[in-house]
């Protein structure tokens, strides 16, 4: 461990010692690609899976609902702890509770042991996106802390896309034990890696039930924030109603094949990745606020192309149509994400920074969790429009507060001219 800290030195240190921020941004985006990954990695290996731990499919998909639960109890304890105590009292003995955790789901051999074991992972893997926001938060400012914001999000639909298929990979090279023995390697790597980053803490305070709960009042009293840490969730809840329902929609235009219905899904977030890097050189040279308007206008678009299909088709809409719907979307977000998180944490107070990212991440998860539960219920046809639903009220919530701040910057300087 001592000679591959010294390694990660020699990357992410400068001659003289100084961090290298953009250096620190990809590997965060790193590790939140893989911890993103361990949620779908073994999607394609649950059949035998479920052969190797003597269950059924249904326990096995339970499982993802226990990796769920464990995300959810560890990122509402993070933000208050990383307030209180400072980046590396948490995220160092939440990462070794991630390796053993994926080491005990390599290894076991029964259901309960595996259900444990992933639980284990799950709570000490949640804490590395906020980490991540709190170091982006300290270490950037202004457009900067903006674009890699920008780079940050691009964890979720990186990982959507590629997990899939590295489980499968991994699954037809020797086995599914493979991939949570990969993603305990990257846990080591990330270990070493949080271990040469500088401390980031605020100010020392005894943590408490009580202190937590003040904590949340003071985030949530800030109507601004919640606005702004809404929209991310809502995004991506719409489209995790889409993805789960792609069997559905994309089985009566290309059969069962799973490849091409795995295709037809990933499509769309191939849009949001390059929407982000078109993002990041607006956000450069012409500044957030435009690049804010901008994915609002695609989104505008995305509207009227709703309303373009709900009257000429009804719910009968084509793949390409379906398809052409959600790359718009993804598109937009591409705009629109990265906006609402930095926007939000700007919105919370610097003292609170850590528990703005908590409950950033925490209100996804809950929106997410919603929408997938919600999707399961419902055909191809309706989860479609259900999920544009989503991504309309997404826009509409950027609309509503973006009005609201030209209102009150508008009143401000009436009041400073008077004066």
């Amino acid at each position: 461990m001592k000679r591959l800290t010294i390694i990660l030195e020699s990357i992410f240190l400068k001659s003289r010692g100084e961090i290298s921020n953009h250096k620190i941004a990809f590997f965060l985006l790193f590790m939140n690609i893989i911890t993103s990954a361990s949620v779908s990695v073994y999607i394609p290996c649950l059949k035998q899976m479920a052969i190797d731990l003597q269950t059924t499919n249904e326990m096995m998909q339970m499982t993802i609902v226990i990796h769920l639960i464990g995300e959810f109890v560890g990122r509402v304890l993070c933000g208050p702890l990383i307030q209180s105590k400072g980046t590396k009292f948490v995220v160092i003995p939440a990462l070794i509770m991630s390796t053993i955790g994926h080491m005990g789901c390599c290894l076991a051999t029964n259901l309960p042991l595996f259900i444990c074991m992933r639980f284990t992972q799950a709570l000490g893997a949640s804490v590395i996106y906020v980490v991540s926001l709190s170091i982006i938060n300290s270490m950037f400012e202004g457009k900067e802390k903006a674009g890699v914001v920008g780079i940050l999000e691009l964890y979720q639909p990186v990982s959507w896309i590629l997990s899939p298929f590295a489980g499968a990979i991994l699954y037809e090279i020797g086995s599914w034990r493979l991939s949570f023995l990969a993603l305990m390697l990257a846990q080591l790597i990330g270990l070493a890696f949080f271990a040469v980053v500088p401390e980031i803490k605020h100010h020392v305070t005894k943590f408490s039930a009580k202190k937590l709960v003040a904590d949340y009042k003071f985030v949530l009293k800030n109507a601004y924030f919640v606005i702004y840490s809404l929209i991310p969730g809502l995004f991506a809840g719409g489209y995790m109603i889409f993805a789960t329902s792609s069997p559905l929609i994309f089985s009566k235009f290309v059969g069962d094949n799973s490849t091409d219905i795995a295709l037809f899904s990933a499509i769309p977030l191939l849009f949001y990745v390059l929407g982000t890097f078109a993002y990041r050189a607006i956000v450069k040279h012409y500044g957030i606020q435009v690049s804010k308007w901008l994915g609002t206008s695609i989104y505008a678009f995305f509207g009227c192309y709703i309303v373009y299909l709900v009257v000429s088709h009804s719910v009968d809409w084509t793949a390409p149509q379906l398809i052409g719907l959600m790359c718009i979307q993804c598109l937009g977000s591409a705009f629109l994400v990265p906006v609402s998180v930095f926007k939000a944490m700007q919105s919370a107070s610097h003292m609170s920074a850590s528990v703005g990212a908590s409950a950033v991440v925490v209100f996804r998860n809950i929106i997410m969790s919603l929408c997938i539960s919600l999707g399961v219920r419902f055909n191809g046809s309706v989860t479609t429009i259900m999920a544009c639903v989503f991504m309309t009220v997404g826009g509409i919530l950027t609309l509503i507060t973006t009005r609201r701040i030209i209102k009150v910057r508008r009143r401000r300087k009436r009041e400073t001219a008077n004066v």
